[in-house]
């Protein structure tokens, strides 16, 4: 039965990725699952009528207490759902009881004849146990289909594999058309697409899989860096480029997958990175009286001053607040500078900000100088105080005025506050960005 407390916990629920834990009146864990959005996903089992017999309606009725455990992107979620549902066999899961039903993630090798010879080109499968074979490299056992899909689906967007059988992929090679999954680039087509340079971006796919499987992706980035750099030396440029772009791809899997073990051994791993994020960010910017509660970050996106637009994205207490997020339609019409479109964004937000007694701890703005100038004059115009920093893409340097003078600074990319200021930046570009979209598809089709 839903009580006070109990929908006092869901309402404080943040708005944010993670995996959320049902128990019973005697504490057992009875569900596990997973959301984008942890309020609006659990709240949604209490503010729906859902028939009374159907298998949730009686799940809801049993639910006496509630656990969650934040994490840093979706695809941690679906991970760790999948780790939380092993752990404790929920009964309202479906979850299998024969060993032999229960579901494996597969990499299997296989021999394709590719223009004359016998190459192996792994593939990713779903298996049961007695389906498995000897040389099977084997992730899991996860407890249902519908977990190993959502990790699946989300890793093939980043690395591209190809799951077809040879007589199929045969098939489409002969037809000279790839399979739907190549269409629209879930699968790097090999049946087509098969030079020296496209197989080895395959097997490199089928490599990052594996780490992202295994949790483990710091090594294999390091043996590509070096990659990387030999072959530009020898000027093989084609090959440099191939180890670029897996690296950009290891890049955003490092940035967006922790391991859910970790989760796991400390639920609040989160809180305890933001902590640290803010207490390194009032190390290193020497201007901050205290340790900034609520960052802003700004950004600009236009193309020749064309449906101009800026954005504020926000963190609280080291966390990213996506129900604070703000977008601006910039009001300086037709003219291509992003200085004062800059200040435009500034002056808008930090004037309301002073009549309704909410200004921001910290300003964080994309960009170098040029817009550390802008938001400074911002802060003289409106006659208020409120520390600011730029960050330039170029080597992510940090840029600020201290007592009139600018100051550059670098400081390690790995560290928790650097890693929360460039996080920052990249969601307002993000957002800038998709706004910007948004209004040039509407003037477009207008």
């Amino acid at each position: 039965m839903e009580s006070s407390n109990l929908r006092e916990k869901v309402n404080n629920l943040p708005q944010l990725p993670g995996s959320y834990i049902f128990k019973d009146s005697s504490g057992k864990v009875i569900y596990v699952g997973k959301a984008k959005n942890l309020r609006s996903r659990v709240k949604s089992y209490f503010s729906v009528d859902i028939p009374s017999d159907f298998k949730t309606a009686e799940l809801v009725r049993r639910i006496s207490d509630l656990d969650f455990i934040q994490v840093d992107s979706e695809f941690e979620a679906i991970i760790l759902e999948a780790e939380l549902i092993k752990k404790y066999r929920p009964k309202y899961n479906i979850v299998l009881k024969d060993d032999k039903s229960k579901i494996y993630i597969v990499i299997r090798k296989e021999e394709i004849d590719i223009n004359g010879k016998l190459i192996n080109l792994p593939k990713v499968v779903t298996a049961r146990k007695p389906e498995l074979l000897g040389s099977d490299i084997v992730f899991g056992p996860f407890p249902n289909n519908i977990v190993v899909k959502n990790i699946l689906g989300t890793s093939r967007k980043i690395f591209p594999f190809r799951d077809c059988s040879v007589s199929k992929f045969t098939k489409y090679k002969k037809i000279e058309s790839p399979c739907l999954y190549g269409h629209i680039g879930l699968c790097t087509s090999p049946c087509l697409k098969n030079s020296t340079i496209e197989i080895s971006l395959y097997k490199q796919n089928i490599s990052g899989i594996k780490k992202v499987l295994s949790g483990n992706v710091s090594s294999f980035i390091s043996r590509t860096e070096k990659q990387m750099e030999k072959y530009s030396k020898e000027e093989d440029f084609e090959k440099a480029l191939v180890c670029r772009d897996i690296l950009q791809k290891f890049y955003y899997v490092q940035k967006t997958f922790r391991d859910a073990r970790d989760y796991i051994d400390n639920p609040y791993l989160i809180d305890d990175l933001s902590k640290k994020a803010i207490e390194e960010i009032s190390s290193f910017l020497p201007f901050l009286k205290a340790p900034p509660k609520r960052i802003e970050c700004y950004d600009i996106s236009n193309i020749s001053g064309k449906e101009a637009v800026g954005s504020m994205v926000v963190a609280i207490d080291g966390k990213i607040d996506k129900s604070e997020y703000r977008k601006f339609k910039i009001k300086l019409k037709n003219k291509p500078d992003d200085f004062e479109m800059m200040y435009e964004v500034l002056y808008r937000r930090l004037k309301s900000g002073i009549k309704n007694k909410s200004l921001p701890d910290l300003i964080v703005v994309d960009g170098g100088k040029p817009q550390v100038s802008s938001g400074t004059e911002v802060l003289e115009d409106l006659d208020i105080e409120v520390p600011l920093v730029g960050i330039a893409e170029k080597n992510e340097t940090l840029v600020y005025k201290d007592n009139g003078v600018f100051v550059e600074a670098n400081h390690p990319k790995d560290g928790y506050g650097m890693k929360l200021i460039i996080r920052l930046r990249d969601e307002a570009h993000r957002f800038a960005q998709n706004y910007h979209h948004t209004l040039m598809k509407k003037t477009i089709v207008g």
